[in-house]
């Protein structure tokens, strides 16, 4: 075991501004712990145990954290931009405010998850579970949202411009207010499973054309 590793796990409860830059900590157990505004910028988090830990304004740029557990974690305005969380696991956490841009997601589970405000410029969500998942406010700008599962996933009041599609499943996702505005691989099959409203943005291959407050039909292009 890496000495970095052995005092991550014997200090978890104690890690606020704790400096673990570049560290290697894969498969260290920190549930529970608390690693308020820790510096974990490229250090190598995989298959680690972040359940439940508090990671409120902590630093995870660049970081790797490829299969790691952040099941019901707290991370306000933690910062994982640029970080790889490929499969990871991040169930029911509330990372509200979180920087996401540019980070790698693919196949991740993120059920329930409470996103609100966060970014997520330009990043990568393809073949990921987003059931249930709260996005409201969210800068989605350039996402790829490729075969992934939007179901009831609540994206009102988001920047969606210029993300991807391909085979999403957007079955009762609220799409309330969202900027859709050159968003690719967007069809009207995919809308019609969701909850838009006139203040809903779409792109041109799209029109669409409102009969009431909450009927519309699809104008020609």
């Amino acid at each position: 075991m890496s000495s970095e590793k052995s005092r991550a796990e014997n200090s978890k409860k104690a890690l606020q501004k704790a400096d673990f830059t570049g560290a290697d900590l894969k498969e260290a157990d920190l549930s529970s712990g608390v690693l308020i505004e820790a510096c974990l910028k490229n250090a190598d988090l995989t298959e680690a145990d972040l359940s439940e830990a508090d990671i409120s304004s902590a630093n995870f740029e660049g970081a790797r954290l490829h299969r790691t557990l952040l099941y019901r974690s707290r991370g306000r305005n933690t910062n994982f931009s640029r970080a790889i969380l490929t499969q990871a696991n991040l169930v029911e956490a509330n990372l509200v405010s979180a920087d996401f841009s540019h980070a790698n997601l693919s196949e991740s589970d993120m059920e329930g998850a409470d996103l609100k405000n966060a970014k997520f410029k330009n990043a990568d969500l393809s073949d990921t579970n987003m059931t249930g998942i709260f996005l409201s406010n969210a800068d989605l700008s350039g996402a790829n949202f490729s075969n992934s599962d939007l179901i009831a996933a609540d994206l009102s009041d988001s920047d969606l411009t210029g993300a991807n599609f391909e085979n999403a499943y957007l079955n009762h996702a609220d799409l309330s207010g969202a900027n859709l505005q050159k968003a690719r691989n967007l069809t009207p099959d995919q809308i019609e499973t969701t909850f838009i409203n006139r203040e809903t943005l779409f792109p041109d291959t799209i029109p669409i054309v409102w009969i009431s407050d909450t009927k519309y039909e699809f104008g020609s292009k």
